[in-house]
């Protein structure tokens, strides 16, 4: 089978850097403040659980992604203490604003006690406690139910990772609303956050989707394992595995002393990988409440989710680049062919792919500002343009191109490639013509197998 993977830590990287999300009108001398959006209390309503038990007590606030760039400070739409759930784990928010109505907004619960009273004993407090989920635009929320958990606290902080640097701290610039926006998609792409599960075949996942299930389940329990406890600090972990409390174990193998929440410690893994892998796949036990899970002696080489999608025409996939809607191409040397995706992963190509344009063993791709793919076709020495619909194609040949086999186009728009055959590089411009000296030799070049632009 083939298939296109994607990881859910980079998802938001891999999509567009300039499409803005609110519309705007020419009045020449003056300009229009942002419309806020007011939600009515009892709009969103939902439940905190602490892997399959209520927590009751959980204090919450509901943020506004930042404006101003990657990591910058999330608004705070409710009044501190507004918001906190009952004994039994539900809530109901009251009425908040929206600084506009394209706001991305998430959830945040902390604190909160996962451990009840019972029995005569007094319920456990567990200030570590941090769950979160990503509700998305201010203008989709009519009446949301939403199930809070750890699974949806692993979809949201891997998703929003390349935008996050703390709890309070999710945004982006403003040159790339559509990413961050992209990345919220994949939160629902993942889980249903209204029961708090991940999706399957028959509750709304994408026939050509299939998600790392036991990857999830088990980054879930790792989190579970601090949230359903009475919580604790790296300090009282000096070993940083095999002694000290549950909360200090994670927080020492995800960050260290600086790391004191689970979402934080959620966020270190997403953003670092490959770090104390195996001591963390360790952080389960018996009661682990997600299910199935990954062999507790067998670790991932790294915590990077990988979503796999099929469709589209792939075949022997080659190369891989985004446009600016986040949508994905892929070149297929099995098929001579490219392929096109949404952002979520559904194909926008048919079963075949885009064959319009002569491909003969299609090696790298790129897009340029206007959508079109520039392709390199290593079979027959040429390059192809599809545009962006990919209906047609338009074959360019000469310049010195022999065995194609990397791309790239710089601020100018002009199209750079290396030739593998003749240890060259060609430029051509956005029209197809010679850039004057093209092609390229000499300083070294020898089998020239990538190119890369220098922005200045």
């Amino acid at each position: 089978m083939k298939t296109l993977q994607r990881s859910a830590i980079a998802l938001a990287t891999v999509t567009g850097l300039s499409l803005m999300l609110t519309g705007c009108s020419f009045n020449p001398g003056a300009t229009s403040a942002p419309v806020t959006l007011p939600i009515s209390a009892g709009k969103v309503t939902g439940i905190v659980m602490g892997g399959q038990q209520p927590v009751g007590n959980v204090a919450l606030q509901l943020y506004a992604v930042g404006t101003t760039g990657y990591g910058s400070a999330a608004m705070p739409l409710l009044t501190t203490g507004a918001a906190t759930t009952t004994p039994s784990g539900n809530f109901n928010l009251p009425s908040f604003t929206c600084p506009t109505a394209n706001s991305l907004v998430y959830l945040v619960g902390t604190g909160g006690q996962p451990i009840a009273a019972a029995n005569g004993n007094p319920a456990v407090t567990n200030n570590n406690l941090a769950l979160m989920v990503g509700l998305g635009a201010c203008s989709t929320i009519t009446s949301q139910f939403i199930d809070m958990n750890e699974i949806t606290t692993v979809a949201t902080v891997w998703a929003l990772s390349p935008f996050m640097t703390g709890i309070a701290n999710v945004g982006s610039s403003s040159t790339n609303t559509t990413g961050i926006q992209n990345a919220f998609t994949a939160i629902n792409s993942i889980v249903n956050t209204a029961n708090g599960t991940l999706l399957t075949p028959t509750t709304g996942l994408p026939a050509n989707e299939t998600l790392p299930a036991a990857e999830i389940n088990t980054l879930a329990d790792i989190l579970a394992y601090c949230v359903n406890s009475a919580g604790g600090s790296a300090s009282d972990t000096p070993d940083g595995h095999s002694s000290g409390s549950n909360c200090g174990k994670l927080f020492y193998l995800a960050g260290g002393a600086s790391t004191t929440d689970t979402i934080t410690a959620a966020m270190n893994i997403a953003q670092n990988p490959a770090q104390n892998v195996a001591y963390l796949n360790d952080l389960r036990d018996g009661s682990a409440p997600f299910q199935s899970t990954l062999d507790i002696n067998s670790p991932p080489s790294a915590w990077t989710i990988m979503i796999n999608y099929t469709g589209g025409g792939l075949n022997a996939p080659s190369a891989i680049a985004t446009d600016s809607s986040g949508n994905v191409w892929v070149t297929n040397s099995g098929n001579n062919s490219v392929s096109k995706f949404q952002p979520n992963g559904i194909a926008i190509s048919g079963s075949s792919g885009f064959t319009a344009g002569g491909f003969s063993a299609p090696s790298a791709l790129a897009i340029d500002s206007s959508g079109n793919a520039w392709v390199t076709n290593k079979g027959n020495n040429s390059i192809t343009v599809l545009n962006p619909s990919g209906s047609s194609g338009t074959v360019y040949t000469g310049n010195g191109l022999s065995s194609p086999n990397s791309i790239s186009i710089d601020a100018s728009s002009n199209v750079w490639v290396t030739n593998s055959g003749s240890s060259t590089v060609s430029a051509f411009t956005s029209s197809g013509g010679t850039v004057t000296g093209s092609p390229y030799s000499g300083g070294g070049i020898s089998s020239p197998v990538a190119v890369a632009i220098n922005p200045k």
